[in-house]
């Protein structure tokens, strides 16, 4: 090989390395400093054979119906498929779980009022029928067979999320009737 060809081939691999390293960097960063979120499970049917053993996780968050979307957007903003939304969170009243207080797509104008902003994307819907809202949290991978078990206690299910100061979040940790699911 000569030395030009070696030599980038090495530049490649160096690249490649420097890609996915920058990747797990992010996502270490955000799960140690982000902003720690508690949220509900609701329950959600589907299973995928072909994807490994994990968990389908949908929140209370995910889905906002028509009189939610217009007590949560004093604005009147307009939410398309696909777009990205903020949904500002805070601690219900009771303390344990974190609530949807505000949406909109400008992320500064609701960091000035609500400390944790998530972000989203639009799945379904509109301001006039409800929105369905995707956070990228929505899959957990568990080890083979702890699936079921876990799906099977959805209802009784939380995840503690960290989330960025720029909205982007991660799953921390799973909880059922509030003890931390360890897997062995």
């Amino acid at each position: 090989m000569s030395r030009r060809v070696r030599l980038g081939f090495i530049a490649v691999v160096a690249a490649q390395l420097l890609v996915l390293g920058v990747m797990v960097a992010k996502r270490v960063h955000l799960l140690r400093t982000g902003a720690t979120v508690v949220l509900e499970c609701v329950p959600v049917d589907p299973r995928s054979i072909l994807s490994g053993d994990y968990v389908q996780l949908n929140y209370r968050i995910s889905r906002f119906s028509a009189e939610e979307v217009q007590r949560l957007n004093p604005t009147g903003e307009q939410f398309k498929l696909n777009e990205t939304v903020y949904v500002a969170l805070e601690r219900s009243s009771g303390g344990r779980f974190h609530e949807a207080r505000q949406l909109s797509h400008d992320r500064d104008r609701l960091r000035q009022r609500w400390p944790v902003v998530i972000r989203g994307t639009v799945r379904e819907g509109s301001a006039w029928h409800g929105l369905s809202v995707r956070y990228g949290v929505e899959e957990y991978f568990v080890p083979q067979q702890q699936g079921r078990r876990i799906e099977q206690q959805i209802s009784r299910t939380s995840v503690e999320l960290a989330v960025s100061q720029a909205g982007a979040s991660g799953i921390r940790r799973l909880f059922i009737d509030d003890q931390e699911v360890v897997f062995h």
